[in-house]
């Protein structure tokens, strides 16, 4: 065990080294590299010693864990590290500088708690948690200047604007908590693989563009078994990011059904005509969602025209909340890819009849498409 436990700690501190960079990198900060750690402490999952420059995390903690909390944890010791080297201030504790350090790295809210540190405060934070009583009655009272913002009168609209973000700034509140009072969410969908099939991404393009959320595609480390795996990250109301997830799995268990069914009506290149079917399939699919125009499949990204301010503000919010999570997103090009002309025809035909449903609830299934 404790050979095994000695490999995997040095895979553990390599990608650790790497998140380090890349947090900084993500979030322009100049910070020197300290020397990272892995401790055998079950209480204390992380820890940043400004005298010796260590940066400690817990074998505990990575083993038990999935490896966004780790993340966040070392987010949470690295702005420790931000208040002693940056601002000279080995003692902030976990006070407004450290709270400030903490929104600098776009470290969600229940992470900037000295609780963070220990296993018991732990659980909570996982799932997340509701705000402070007093932060609840500021973020209201933010949501309400930002309503008069809306106003007809431009010098109160403008005054009330001008009063949020003074509001904002005094009690340096970050942007998740504004997102949790409006219902933004972060859900990860962890592939399992380590590539992205093009089949994927179309499901990716079907649900960003149907279903009024931001899709993004990354990736997450699996420390146990020293991989990275493909993830699809979903962003927006939170009631969307549900049915956009169940859509995806539907989708991915439908799309699969119906090619073991029509396999072998298919000659040739089998991976081809795979691919071909999957892509027909989702295509034929998509014609259908576009077609639709009842309940909350039909298309939401379309183009608004610009007097509906309060659709404009909303999605405004979520494309700044996007950026708090991903501040540096990349787009990437597609490729040409070959296809099996037939499988590919014959899905989309397919995909038109494929019928989504809503999630199960109460013993009943609602359907989103007629």
């Amino acid at each position: 065990m404790e050979q095994i436990d000695h490999r995997l700690h040095a895979a553990w501190l390599s990608q650790l080294v790497r998140e380090y960079n890349d947090i900084c990198y993500q979030y322009g900060v100049r910070l020197q590299p300290p020397i990272l750690m892995i401790s055998r402490n079950k209480k204390l999952l992380g820890s940043w010693s400004a005298a010796d420059r260590h940066l400690s995390l817990s074998h505990f903690l990575i083993s038990a864990h999935p490896w966004h909390v780790t993340r966040q944890v070392l987010k949470h010791e690295m702005a420790h590290q931000i208040c002693s080297e940056i601002h000279g201030q080995d003692d902030a504790g976990h006070g407004p500088l450290f709270r400030e350090a903490c929104a600098r790295l776009g470290l969600d809210a229940p992470f900037h708690r000295a609780s963070a540190d220990l296993e018991e405060g732990l659980a909570g934070m996982e799932q997340g948690s509701a705000a402070t009583e007093q932060g609840r009655q500021i973020i209201d009272k933010v949501r309400k200047l930002l309503a008069l913002g809306g106003s007809d009168n431009e010098h109160e609209a403008a005054l009330a604007v001008q009063r949020a973000g003074e509001l904002l700034t005094r009690y340096r509140l970050d942007f998740d908590g504004l997102a949790e009072d409006e219902g933004l969410v972060h859900r990860t969908i962890n592939t399992g693989g380590q590539t992205l099939p093009v089949h994927r991404k179309s499901i990716c393009s079907i649900l960003e563009t149907c279903f009024g959320v931001r899709v993004i595609c990354a990736s997450l480390y699996e420390p146990l078994a020293d991989l990275s795996f493909k993830t699809i990250e979903l962003l927006g109301r939170e009631e969307e990011v549900a049915i956009a997830e169940h859509c995806y799995h539907f989708l991915e268990n439908r799309l699969q059904t119906l090619w073991e069914q029509n396999r072998r009506r298919f000659t040739g290149n089998g991976r081809i005509a795979k691919k071909s079917y999957f892509l027909g399939l989702l295509a034929g699919f998509r014609e259908t969602l576009e077609r639709s125009h009842s309940g909350p499949a039909k298309p939401m990204r379309t183009s608004r025209p610009a007097t509906d301010l309060p659709a404009l503000r909303a999605q405004q919010r979520l494309e700044d909340f996007v950026a708090f999570r991903f501040p540096r997103l990349r787009q990437m090009r597609g490729k040409s890819t070959l296809m099996h002309g037939e499988a590919y025809r014959q899905a989309v035909a397919a995909g038109r009849e494929i019928t989504l449903h809503r999630p199960m609830d109460g013993g009943t299934i609602t359907r989103l498409i007629d």
